[in-house]
């Protein structure tokens, strides 16, 4: 999928750690000036990188804002997945892993404010999604080997419902993806008011039933079946 973002060199330390200035930049700027009023020109002096050192790693000051924001995201991916993982799932250490997230998005809430809010930036959005998806469809294909696909709906065949089409694979990260840019959303609007840690809590306890279930991971969950390993699938 491509979101017309330009080509990034990957590779050299130095480049990762002039990508490293150029994040830290647009993060201090936006807590002191909010997000609408930095210019790349900001940015880059804050850096101590010229304009077109910048325009070689980053579209504009929105796609520099995607990188931070999935930076962090992965990071805190790294430290304890909140989505996905192949042992049973440590719930405290998830819930910590959410709350440094939840924490970085109440600290710089001028930068994602005007971003994630109700007047929401379409083009970062876009971005946003574009990336956050994928990295959380690695996530299940790495605790699963890539052997999943969604459960039927309803459960059980005595239920007088008749089943629905399966979920198309490609819609679950979707749905996990949307609802955590919608709580954010709703959390930066109204002021932060519940603190990060509250904040991890509900999330991972409103997710956690309905996205391993799906996936076929109950036995990840806190007092699933114990196995050892993921249910066989249907063929």
């Amino acid at each position: 999928m491509s979101h017309n973002l330009p080509s990034r060199p990957h590779g050299d330390i130095r480049v990762q750690r002039t990508r490293q200035r150029l994040r830290a930049a647009i993060l201090e700027l936006a807590d002191r000036d909010g997000y609408e009023a930095i210019t790349i020109g900001d940015i880059a002096a804050l850096a101590e990188v010229n304009r077109a050192t910048f325009y070689r790693h980053y579209e504009d000051k929105e796609d520099l804002a995607v990188d931070v924001l999935v930076q962090v995201a992965a990071e805190t991916g790294r430290m304890a997945p909140i989505l996905g993982g192949s042992a049973p799932v440590d719930l405290d250490s998830r819930i910590e892993s959410g709350e440094r997230l939840f924490e970085h998005f109440a600290r710089h809430h001028r930068l994602y404010r005007p971003l994630l809010g109700y007047s929401r930036n379409r083009r970062f959005m876009m971005r946003v999604r574009g990336l956050l998806v994928p990295l959380v469809r690695a996530r299940i294909d790495a605790a699963t080997d890539g052997a999943w696909s969604p459960r039927e709906w309803p459960p059980t065949s005595e239920s007088s419902t008749p089943r629905e089409a399966p979920m198309p694979p490609e819609l679950v990260p979707v749905f996990a993806v949307e609802l955590l840019l919608g709580v954010v959303a709703w959390w930066l609007e109204r002021g932060v008011p519940y603190p990060p840690r509250l904040m991890a809590s509900w999330f991972i306890q409103f997710l956690f039933p309905g996205y391993f279930g799906v996936v076929g991971l109950e036995h990840l969950l806190p007092g699933g079946p114990q196995t050892e390993g993921p249910p066989p699938h249907e063929t």
